[in-house]
């Protein structure tokens, strides 16, 4: 199998220059990017996936995420990481950026600079495809219905956490697309 190659960020996101390989030790103070999107029908209905037992927080529930990979954006890493996870596939103008955020040693794979996006697609439109290895099974959920079930155990403890810091960010792109 291929090593997964990132590239080097510093806190601030400028690029250092060298790469860091997947399961190996991340340097203090060096971070490489992951991407979180938020996948909403255009009926209100939020994408959630529930991760393979054999992976990190196995059996729990998240909404779309992964590593960028070496030279890739993170505009780029989300469009690749929703259409392996999910199979929806749509254009970097459907991504809307919520915001991005330094999380410091926080995802067992060094430190990260997450950038999250919020997607609005057709149902009708897509297939609905999981990955093999990293998620066995989905849901849709109404914003509302979603909001209460990120509180319960089930759900990925940090990608709550991050969504909480960001509610209002959220609710409020989701909320105008709605009017």
């Amino acid at each position: 199998m291929e090593q997964e190659l990132w590239d080097a960020y510093d806190r601030e996101g400028n690029p250092l220059g060298f790469d860091l390989i997947r399961g190996e030790p991340v340097p203090e103070g060096v971070y490489h990017l992951i991407v979180e999107v938020l996948a909403v029908t255009h009926d209100g209905q939020v994408l959630v996936t529930k991760r393979h037992p054999d992976k990190g927080w196995g059996g729990c529930w998240e909404y779309t995420g992964g590593s960028v990979v070496k030279g890739e954006t993170p505009v780029e890493g989300a469009l690749r990481e929703l259409r392996e996870e999910t199979g929806i596939a749509v254009s970097a103008q459907d991504l809307h950026p919520i915001y991005v955020d330094a999380w410091p040693g926080m995802t067992g794979m060094g430190s990260a600079i997450y950038h999250s996006f919020v997607v609005f697609f057709d149902l009708s439109e897509q297939v609905i495809q999981l990955q093999e290895g990293e998620t066995v099974d989905y849901e849709l959920l109404s914003y509302e219905a979603f909001k209460r079930f990120l509180l319960e155990d089930r759900f990925v403890d940090v990608v709550r956490r991050r969504f909480l810091d960001h509610q209002e960010d959220f609710d409020r792109i989701i909320t105008a697309h709605f009017r």
